[in-house]
């Protein structure tokens, strides 16, 4: 257990569900257990260190951090120092128009 918990957002939640369906369905079980994997190294990373992400995105406000975790996809997620806490609110397609749902 790291430092800080990750809390993922109903959004986040649901946009990887979806993107872990259509790997399963194009590539097969061996590709979404690489996307899970990846996903949950990702995660662990921002238990202990939420600080290193940092990569900027087009339209994504300055009060969010970014890491990717998979070709083009990209989380989304701020850090609460007080709380020991990191919100992953999004995952984003940087192929796609994302800028109209960060908020």
């Amino acid at each position: 257990m790291g430092m800080y918990s990750v809390d993922i957002s109903p959004l986040a939640h649901e946009v990887f569900e979806r993107y872990m369906e259509l790997c399963l369905k194009d590539s097969g079980d061996e590709c979404a257990l690489r996307l899970l994997e990846s996903f949950d190294e990702k995660v662990g990373i921002l238990e202990d260190q939420p600080l290193i992400g940092c990569a900027r995105l087009r339209y994504i406000p300055d009060k969010y951090r970014m890491i990717n975790f998979w070709p083009h996809l990209w989380l989304v997620f701020q850090i609460y120092e007080k709380d020991k806490s990191v919100k992953l609110e999004y995952i984003i397609d940087d192929r796609q128009d994302y800028g109209r749902f960060i908020k």
